[in-house]
């Protein structure tokens, strides 16, 4: 009699365990399932390390946006189109040849929203620079906020008088500097506009608030004159 209450105790005890078992997994295969959605956390934008390439109705339309329509992309000149940052502000800014229209001559040189300059020009020539009709220029547009060049807000601007030549290319300091070994060099603050110009190789760079002119045959290293600081805030229009 003790023999089979035992047993049956025992058989009791063996299934109570089973159902306890069965649903610990049942409860843990819960507990672990993965939804078949889970929603993602709203992300901050983040900006594009390399940023596509220059399309001619996007260089267009920021020529537009910083001359109105006192000039043009340069008809000769379209597929010379530059990106880089020039003067090192971790924005990609926009080099392009531009062209003026010939009944806008005096908006142009009197406009205040961008800085006409000659690289090419020594200290000793005192004379004041003017935009030429049918001159050919080049534009630098320097990035702004989140779209760099193409940003609405991204105006200032440098407009550079005899410095349009061929072979134009970006070259960043590394670049320059193993290209240029054993020469002397300047400070460049971001990336370099090589060219052949007037027969010679060599680089516009950006320091000292200025844009000046590299000849590696020519430069004698004397230290870069400060220029007028051209701030963000006072070319935005």
């Amino acid at each position: 009699m003790k023999s089979r209450t035992n047993i049956s105790l025992t058989v009791s005890l063996f299934t109570i365990l089973l159902l306890m078992t069965a649903c610990g997994r049942t409860k843990q295969a819960v507990v672990e399932q993965t939804p078949s959605y889970q929603a993602s956390p709203q992300a901050t934008p983040v900006k594009i390390a390399s940023a596509p390439a220059p399309k001619l109705p996007e260089v267009e339309e920021a020529v537009k946006r910083v001359f109105k329509d006192a000039a043009v992309v340069h008809p000769d000149h379209k597929s010379s189109v530059l990106t880089g940052d020039f003067n090192g502000d971790l924005s990609q800014d926009l080099a392009v040849i531009i062209k003026p229209v010939p009944e806008k001559l005096t908006e142009i040189n009197e406009e205040p929203r961008w800085l006409l300059r000659d690289p090419l020009a020594t200290r000793a020539q005192k004379t004041q620079l003017r935009v030429e009709k049918d001159e050919a220029l080049l534009a630098v547009i320097h990035g702004y906020g989140t779209n760099d060049w193409r940003d609405p807000e991204a105006t200032q601007t440098f407009l550079l008088k005899n410095v349009v030549g061929s072979d134009f290319r970006v070259q960043n300091g590394k670049e320059f500097v193993t290209a240029n070994a054993g020469r002397k060099l300047p400070r460049p603050q971001g990336d370099l506009i090589g060219e052949t110009l007037k027969g010679n190789q060599g680089y516009l760079y950006y320091a000292a608030a200025k844009y000046s002119w590299y000849d590696p045959k020519t430069f004698t290293g004397a230290p870069e004159a400060p220029g007028a600081f051209h701030g963000r805030s006072a070319m935005r229009r």
